[in-house]
């Protein structure tokens, strides 16, 4: 992983987010890993760049020389049987390498095929002396910036990797902060404005009603009227689309708080603020919706943004359970990851848990979620295929 990372290259990056499939395949794509049909192994032998892991049997088969006999030349080929093979014979092997080449130079211009992120199961983390210094810090890594700007494309929403005070806490799936995201002032305006507002409600889950109390916040969401124009909103919502570029101008159009539709696939839901008193929680929980749930409402949860609006001293950290992350609020701090994909399917990665703040302690965030249509062939193909379906990189 580390010889991955210190490589600065965008395919060696890509490659280490790649994880075994279902042996099945699709589309004429092997499944991540395998070494591909028996014309692709081949070209490898003849200089092609390999995008799975290589069989060492099926390399030393094609490694064998052609026979010539005598009366032939390398350069040609002579009449009759020649080292035992016919004339016949030696114009198929040359059509069949021939052939060969040109299925490895196609598959070249292809890319490498990779498991949509929504089936990978393994994950990616810096490393741990990054880690210990607060995140990787790609403002002196381009190669490395590239590389993850590239990654999130792919599969998410490209990232800004330039943002002022990011850092990487996870590679894949991406898990970011930014510091300085809102400024004190900011966090201090909103918050106080939420606390007067008397509109703080008991939190509902995915837009139903807190069912099975996996949630005891409180939550008022900003477009009530001394909250609607709030600078500290529109704050949010500038520094979201500078960190995100896909959504840039998102905010000033028609549709920004509406469902998204194929015409203006990109959406906000309407920002909201939450406050945990001492010993409140959200249980264990994904953001991206179920997959029925999303096809009901016609798009899917892409992105995250959650602003931490007060620093808290115990407890209170957010929790990616299968990521080994912790991260303890910070003020004016924003923290970005991509709960669904461009698949329109949940990551479940990106499953985590807001852990209670100790008693005497208070918790405020804002929570800013970016939806984006369904589209049809994802659904389709995710239908037919069971969701495992194999995709190549571009």
């Amino acid at each position: 992983l580390v010889s991955c990372i210190s490589s600065l290259h965008v395919n060696a990056l890509m490659a280490a987010t790649l994880t075994s499939c279902p042996p099945h395949t699709f589309f004429g794509a092997s499944p991540v890993g395998d070494s591909g049909t028996a014309q692709r192994r081949a070209t490898r032998t003849r200089g092609a760049a390999p995008t799975r892991a290589s069989s060492p049997a099926a390399l030393s088969l094609f490694q064998q020389p052609v026979g010539f006999g005598k009366g032939s030349s390398r350069g040609g080929v002579g009449g009759g049987r020649v080292g035992g093979v016919s004339d016949a014979a030696r114009r198929l092997t040359l059509a069949s390498a021939s052939s060969a080449s040109a299925a490895a130079a196609a598959e070249a211009a292809a890319g490498p095929v990779v498991a949509p992120a929504h089936l990978r199961t393994n994950v990616t983390p810096v490393p741990p002396e990054a880690m210990a210094e607060g995140g990787m810090d790609l403002r002196a890594q381009p190669g490395m910036a590239d590389g993850f700007g590239a990654l999130t494309s792919h599969d998410f929403l490209r990232i800004n990797t330039a943002t002022p005070g990011l850092r990487v806490l996870n590679i894949d799936p991406p898990v970011v902060t930014v510091d300085d995201f809102l400024t004190t002032e900011e966090c201090d305006a909103l918050v106080a404005a939420a606390e007067v507002s008397g509109e703080m409600k008991v939190s509902s889950v995915g837009g139903a009603e807190n069912v099975d109390n996996i949630r005891t916040s409180r939550t008022v969401t900003l477009n009530i009227p001394c909250l609607k124009d709030h600078p500290s909103k529109k704050a949010i919502l500038r520094a979201a689309e500078l960190l995100l570029p896909e959504l840039a101008g998102l905010a000033a159009s028609k549709g920004a708080f509406t469902s998204p539709t194929s015409a203006s696939p990109f959406s906000f839901e309407l920002p909201q603020v939450a406050h945990y008193s001492g010993g409140e929680y959200f249980r264990t929980h994904e953001d991206a919706f179920p997959h029925p749930v999303a096809a009901a409402k016609g798009y899917q949860r892409r992105a995250t943004v959650l602003v931490y609006l007060n620093d808290v001293a115990q407890g209170g950290a957010t929790r990616f359970d299968k990521l080994g992350l912790e991260i303890r609020p910070k003020k004016g701090q924003c923290l970005l990851f991509f709960p669904g994909t461009k698949a329109s399917m949940p990551d479940a990665r990106t499953l985590h848990t807001a852990c209670e703040a100790a008693p005497g302690h208070d918790k405020w965030i804002s929570q800013l979620w970016q939806g984006a249509v369904q589209s049809t062939a994802n659904v389709l193909i995710n239908r037919l295929l069971g969701n495992h379906a194999l995709v190549r990189a571009v």
